[in-house]
């Protein structure tokens, strides 16, 4: 099970701290239980169960809703995003 130390450790930018500590934020939130919209969170609406929340300009970090809750796939690029989406599209 990925957790938000898996994602921040495995990505393979640089990512400041400030986004970082960003990401980690919205992570405790949402264990909290706040709901994503108030956090900035929204729909991806080509691919059903993920949410995007944009981490400054040019960071997006993608979460996977389950019947568990929300868990975290992916820290990636603005320009990286529309790759990361094909990849994970049903087909």
């Amino acid at each position: 099970m990925n957790t938000i130390q898996n994602i921040l450790a495995n990505c393979p930018h640089q990512v400041s701290p400030c986004h970082k500590a960003k990401a980690w934020e919205i992570d405790q939130s949402l264990r909290a239980g706040t709901p994503f919209p108030i956090l900035g969170g929204k729909r991806v609406r080509c691919r059903e169960g993920l949410l995007r929340f944009k981490i400054g300009s040019a960071w997006r970090l993608l979460y996977q809703v389950t019947a568990s809750g929300y868990v975290p796939c992916a820290l990636v690029s603005r320009q990286r995003f529309e790759r990361e989406l094909k990849r994970r599209r049903a087909i």
